[in-house]
């Protein structure tokens, strides 16, 4: 009974690993620079069920970062996820990174905090590279807009050293009951670049 339970366990895990089409966050890079990727795609990527990290890019995010920006003390803690779906019945999954956020104002008060919430609560999390710049998407308040893109990127001449710029969208749907003070309403994150230090 033992042995064929073992065998059992074999077969399904070389079925997972057969049934797992594997690309890579370059592939996926080179993908989105395409000149006609709106009208064509990219029909070579389309079996690929895993993303992975081949050659480690995510590794020099990870780690705590502190840094200072109008007035505000940002810890964004970066961890890096292997093989992760946002959810079980996603075709495709990522290496990404996944972000925690402690935003504090000039007197210690704490403004949000996300350190220990679950993977899929901290609302933001990584895409992929752009251009040699990962990109990250957070959702911090957003019945007042707060959604948007977040470049991040180390330093060639200092790892230790990382810059962060959000940049709001512009959809979505203001709730004014939610967000009564939305005309002076300042997002969490800076539109202006951000410099960071690795702890």
């Amino acid at each position: 009974m033992k042995n064929t339970f073992l065998i059992f366990v074999f077969l399904s895990v070389i079925t997972f690993c057969k049934a797992q089409v594997i690309g890579t966050l370059e592939q996926f890079e080179e993908c989105s620079m395409r000149p006609n990727r709106d009208q064509e795609g990219c029909p070579d990527l389309e079996n690929i069920t895993y993303v992975k990290d081949t050659n480690n890019r995510l590794n020099q995010f990870v780690g705590t970062w502190k840094g200072n920006y109008d007035g505000k003390q940002y810890e964004i803690k970066l961890e890096k996820k292997i093989n992760y779906k946002e959810n079980i019945s996603d075709n495709l999954s990522w290496d990404r990174i996944i972000g925690r956020i402690l935003v504090k104002d000039s007197s210690g008060n704490i403004i949000y905090n996300s350190m220990n919430k679950p993977d899929k609560d901290t609302f933001f999390f990584g895409y992929n590279f752009q251009r040699g710049v990962y990109m990250m998407y957070f959702v911090g308040n957003y019945s007042c807009l707060e959604a948007g893109d977040v470049f991040i990127e180390t330093r060639i001449n200092n790892p230790n050293e990382m810059t962060l710029v959000y940049f709001q969208d512009k959809d979505g749907l203001l709730n004014p009951a939610k967000c009564p003070n939305f005309s002076s309403f300042t997002p969490l994150l800076p539109g202006q670049k951000m410099t960071l230090i690795k702890q």
